[in-house]
C-alpha cells in the first residue's frame, strides 16, 4: 500500500504526500531490519522534498515537508550508526523549524546532543543538550524532563563526573516511575548500574541490575500485548480504507485527476493509522538493540570480575592444602602413639579407659581438622563420604560425654546419659562423624552452662527391619541464646558472640548440621535467653549384633601377619617413622628406613624388598614421586604406595600422572594400612 501511494504521488505537485508515505514506509521497513532498503527511501524522499520547494504550495507546508524528510534521513542514519552525517541533518531539519514549534525544537535538539553522546563528543553535545532542557522546563511534560536527565546522566558519565551522573539519572529514574516511562526508566537503569560500579557501591549496582531486568521482562511482555491490539487496530483500518474506496467509487468522481488526489489522501489517511503500530514497534526494537549492546558490554565486565574471583579462588584452595598438610602429619603421631598404647597390656584399669579417652579425641580432632579444611567443599556439594563400622553406642556417649568436659574444666556441670532400654548395643555406621557431632554439640552446652545440668538423651521411636530410628535430645540449664541469633547458628561465616572465654572457631554446629544433612537429618535448635538449650536430630542406624570381643578384635589380635615380608619405610618425619615401625612390628614384619628420596633410592639398588611405603613430601631436594620415577629406572615391577597427609582429591589427581600403585592417606588405621599392603603385594606361590 505505501509503494502504491508513492507512485500515485510522483510528481511535483503531490510530493508533500510522497514525503509522509515514504516516511510511514521507511519505518515498516526498519522494524523488519531492512535498514539498507530504508535509507534508499529516506533518501529519495528528502530529494524529493528538496524538489518540492519549487512548487507554488505555501512556504509553510513546503517547509515542513523537508524538516520531515531530513528528520527522517537523520534517524535511519543514526540507527546505522552514521552519527556525524545523522548531526547534519538534524542540525538542517532544526534549522527550517519556526522557533515557536517548541515540540519540534525539543525532539531535535535532543537528537542532536543524544547522537553527540553516542560519539562520546560531550563538549559538542552540551550546547543542544542545555537547549533541550530550557525547552522541556517550557512543556512541563514528564516524559520530556526524564529524557533530558537521562541524557544529563550520560554526559556526566563521559566526563567521569560519576556523583552529578548518578544525581542526574536518580532524577530520570524517579520521573519516569511516576509517568510509567518504561523505554527511559530502563536505559536509566541500565546507566546507573554503571555509575554505582564505578563509585564501589555494588550493592546498588547489583539492585539496579536486578530492577533492569525486571522492567526488560516486563516490557517484552507489553510489548507482545501491543503488537496484538496494534494488529488488530491495522486491520480496522484497512476496514475503514475499504469502506472509504467503496464511497469513492459510489460517487464516481468527475475527474481523473480528482480520483487520483482523492486516493492519495485517504491512502495517506489509512498508513497514518497503520503508522501507529510501526511506530511502537520501530521504537521498542532500536531500544533493544542498544539495551543488547549495553548488556554485552557489560557482562565483558563481569566476565573480568569473575577471571579475578576464580584466581582467588585457585589461590585459597593452594593454601587450605599446603595448610592440610601440616595438620596431618603431626596427627598421624597422635592417632597412630594413642593405637599403639591400646594394644599395650600393660595399660590397664584407669588408664586403659584414659588411653581410649584420648583416641577417641584424637579421632574427633582428626575429624574436625578435615571439616574445617572442607568446609568451601561441603558448601558446594556433598564430598564428605560416611564410613561403615559396628560400635558400641553406649561407650561412644560415654566418650563423646568425657571428651566435652574437657573443653571447659571449669565450669563443673553435671552431666547426665539417658538411653532407653530398647536402643541396642551396637550399631554399624560412622562413629567418628557421629562423636563430633555429640561433642559439638555437648562442647557448646558446656562452655554457655555453668554449675548446671546438661543431659544427653536417646530414644528409639520406630524399627524399619534392622535400621532403627534414633531421636537425640541435648539439653542445658545454660544462659539460651537470643531468638534472633537463633537463625545464624548455622551459617559459618557469622560468629554468634556470647561474651564468654574459649567460645572456639564458632564452626560446630555449621560442621554438625553438614554432617547430619548426608544422613537426610539436621539439627533443630530451641532456646531463650536466660533459660537454656535444647538441640534435637534423628538417625536411622542399623542394629546388628556382635560379641564384645569381635567389636575390639582390631585393637587386641592382629588378623594378618606381615611375616617374611620385607618393607623399606621412606619417611623424613622422626615421630611418624615410630609409628608405621610399630604398625609392622605388630604384624611381625620386618623393614629398613630410609630418612630422604636420595637414600631411598641407594638403599633399592643395595637390597631386596617386597613393597615399599613412600611418603610424598620429603624436604628437601626430592619428593616421593620423584624419588619413585628414579626407582622405577631400575625396578620397574616393585609395589611402591604413597604415605600422605593431603586430601584425597589432590592425591588422587596427582597419582593419574604417577608411577606409584596406590595410596593410603595419613592417619590411618592398622587394619587398613596391612589390607592395602597386602592388595598390592603380588601373588606368591
Amino acid at each position: 500500500m505505501s509503494q502504491q501511494g508513492r507512485e500515485l504521488s510522483n510528481s511535483l505537485r503531490f510530493y508533500n504526500y510522497y514525503t509522509a508515505i515514504s516516511s510511514n514506509l521507511g519505518m515498516a521497513l526498519i522494524q523488519i531490519e531492512d535498514t539498507i532498503q530504508a535509507k534508499e527511501v529516506y533518501r529519495e524522499s528528502l530529494e524529493k522534498a528538496k524538489n518540492f520547494q519549487q512548487t507554488e504550495f505555501p512556504e509553510g507546508r513546503k517547509s515542513g515537508t523537508l524538516i520531515t524528510a531530513n528528520v527522517d534521513y537523520a534517524n535511519v542514519l543514526a540507527l546505522t550508526g552514521n552519527y556525524s552525517e545523522a548531526i547534519s541533518n538534524y542540525i538542517a531539519a532544526l534549522e527550517l523549524t519556526a522557533s515557536d514549534d517548541i515540540d519540534g525544537l525539543f525532539i531535535i535538539n535532543y537528537n542532536i546532543s543524544e547522537s553527540f553522546l553516542e560519539l562520546e563528543e560531550p563538549q559538542l553535545a552540551s550546547k543542544y543538550l542545555n537547549e533541550s532542557a530550557r525547552l522541556s522546563n517550557q512543556l512541563q511534560y514528564d516524559p520530556f524532563n526524564a529524557g533530558i536527565e537521562l541524557l544529563y546522566g550520560k554526559y556526566y558519565v563521559q566526563l567521569e563526573k560519576y556523583e552529578k551522573a548518578k544525581s542526574s539519572l536518580e532524577k530520570s529514574i524517579e520521573i519516569a516511575n511516576e509517568s510509567d516511562y518504561s523505554e527511559v526508566l530502563i536505559e536509566a537503569y541500565l546507566s546507573v548500574s554503571d555509575v554505582y560500579f564505578e563509585l564501589n557501591d555494588y550493592k546498588k549496582a547489583f539492585e539496579s541490575s536486578k530492577k533492569l531486568s525486571v522492567l526488560q521482562r516486563d516490557k517484552y511482555k507489553d510489548e507482545s500485548v501491543k503488537a496484538i491490539q496494534n494488529a488488530r487496530a491495522k486491520f480496522n483500518a484497512d476496514e475503514v480504507q475499504r469502506r472509504m474506496q467503496a464511497q469513492i467509487e459510489a460517487e464516481q468522481l468527475k475527474a481523473e485527476n480528482k480520483r487520483q488526489e482523492v486516493t492519495v489522501l485517504w491512502s495517506s489517511i489509512a498508513l497514518f493509522i497503520a503508522s501507529i503500530l510501526i511506530v511502537v514497534l520501530y521504537i521498542s526494537f532500536y531500544r533493544r538493540k542498544k539495551l543488547n549492546k549495553q548488556l554485552v558490554e557489560k557482562n565483558t565486565i563481569y566476565l573480568q570480575e569473575k577471571e579475578k574471583s576464580d584466581q582467588l579462588l585457585t589461590a585459597r584452595n593452594a593454601l587450605f592444602s599446603r595448610i592440610s598438610h601440616e595438620l596431618r602429619t603431626p596427627m598421624y603421631g597422635i592417632v597412630g602413639i594413642s593405637n599403639m598404647l591400646i594394644d599395650d597390656k600393660k595399660i590397664v584399669g584407669e588408664n586403659k579407659k584414659n588411653v581410649q579417652s584420648l583416641k577417641y579425641s584424637a579421632d574427633y580432632l582428626l575429624s574436625l581438622i578435615n571439616n574445617v579444611l572442607e568446609m568451601n567443599k561441603l558448601n558446594r556439594s556433598s564430598n564428605l563420604t560416611l564410613a561403615q563400622e559396628n560400635f558400641d553406642i553406649r561407650e561412644l556417649c560415654h566418650h563423646a560425654v568425657e571428651s566435652a568436659k574437657f573443653i571447659v574444666p571449669h565450669h563443673t556441670n553435671t552431666f547426665h546419659i539417658n538411653i532407653s532400654d530398647d536402643v541396642a548395643k551396637i550399631y554399624n555406621g560412622d562413629a567418628v562423624k557421629l562423636m563430633q557431632v555429640l561433642i559439638n554439640v555437648l562442647g557448646n552446652s558446656n562452655k554457655f552452662t555453668k554449675n548446671g545440668d546438661i543431659s544427653l538423651n536417646i530414644t528409639k521411636t520406630e524399627n524399619l527391619d534392622n535400621y532403627h530410628s534414633l531421636d537425640f535430645l541435648i539439653k542445658d540449664t545454660g544462659k539460651g541464646i537470643d531468638k534472633r541469633k537463633l537463625n545464624d547458628l548455622f551459617d559459618e561465616s557469622k560468629f554468634i558472640n556470647h561474651n564468654e572465654e574459649n567460645e572456639g572457631t564458632g564452626l560446630g554446629l555449621p560442621i554438625s548440621n553438614k554432617i547430619l544433612e548426608l544422613q537426610d537429618s539436621e539439627l533443630t535448635v530451641e532456646s531463650e535467653k536466660g533459660n537454656g538449650t535444647t538441640v534435637k536430630f534423628n538417625l536411622k542406624l542399623e542394629a546388628v549384633e556382635v560379641p564384645f570381643e569381635e567389636l575390639h578384635r582390631e585393637a587386641s589380635i592382629p588378623e594378618q601377619t606381615l611375616k617374611g615380608i620385607k618393607l623399606l619405610i621412606v619417611e623424613d618425619n622422626k615421630i611418624n617413622q615410630l609409628v608405621t615401625k610399630k604398625i609392622i612390628e605388630g604384624f611381625d614384619g620386618t623393614y629398613d628406613l630410609a630418612d630422604s628420596g636420595k637414600a631411598a633410592i641407594q638403599m633399592v639398588k643395595e637390597n631386596t624388598y617386597d613393597i615399599i611405603l613412600m611418603d610424598i613430601n620429603m624436604p628437601p631436594g626430592m619428593d616421593g614421586f620423584e624419588a619413585t620415577s628414579r626407582i622405577r629406572e631400575f625396578q620397574p615391577t616393585i609395589p611402591i604406595i604413597a604415605l600422605t597427609a593431603v586430601e584425597q582429591l589432590e592425591i588422587e589427581e596427582r597419582m593419574k600422572d604417577s608411577s606409584m600403585d596406590d595410596y593410603i592417606i595419613k592417619p590411618f588405621k592398622s587394619k587398613e594400612f596391612v589390607d592395602k599392603i597386602f592388595k598390592n603385594l603380588p601373588a606368591r606361590d
